[in-house]
């Protein structure tokens, strides 16, 4: 790992009558991106700042467990994560007030859960994206125990 700090670096572009698109050194650019139909947007599926921030905590929560699962040797199947964001005034201003992070892990066969449990909350503990945010989160895991 370099030593910190760390710097990541995006470009929002745009013109008076069309989508932004947002870049970030040699990725894929996104240019579909729009206001919500909340505030305005389109209603025709684009990417909304609104999304991308849900995605970056769900994105994120994924990476951390992933990661924590590596050192701690655990298998495991799969893993999807909805993460719901909940926008609304505060004060004088617009905020993401509550977040609600909801991972589903499938796992094989029988056994002690706990383990599985235990990674899902250190995820949700460690997340950088999580830990940077003033939102309230709720944290909603579940473990399935699939047959082979």
């Amino acid at each position: 790992m370099e030593p910190f700090p760390h710097l990541y670096s995006t470009k929002s572009e745009s013109s008076p009558e069309s989508l932004l698109s947002v870049s970030s050194n040699n990725h894929q650019t996104i240019e579909m991106v729009s206001p919500p139909p909340q505030f305005g947007g389109p209603d025709q599926g684009n990417w909304t700042p609104e999304d991308m921030f849900c995605a970056a905590i769900s994105s994120c929560f994924i990476l951390t467990f992933k990661s924590y699962t590596k050192i701690k040797k655990l298998d495991w199947r799969h893993i999807s994560v909805i993460a719901e964001a909940y926008l609304d005034k505060t004060d004088k201003t617009l905020s993401f007030t509550k977040v609600i992070i909801k991972p589903t892990l499938e796992v094989c066969c029988e056994g002690n859960v706990d383990p599985y449990l235990e990674a899902l909350h250190k995820a949700e503990e460690q997340c950088l994206v999580t830990n940077s945010i003033k939102s309230d989160i709720e944290f909603i895991p579940k473990v399935l125990l699939k047959a082979k």
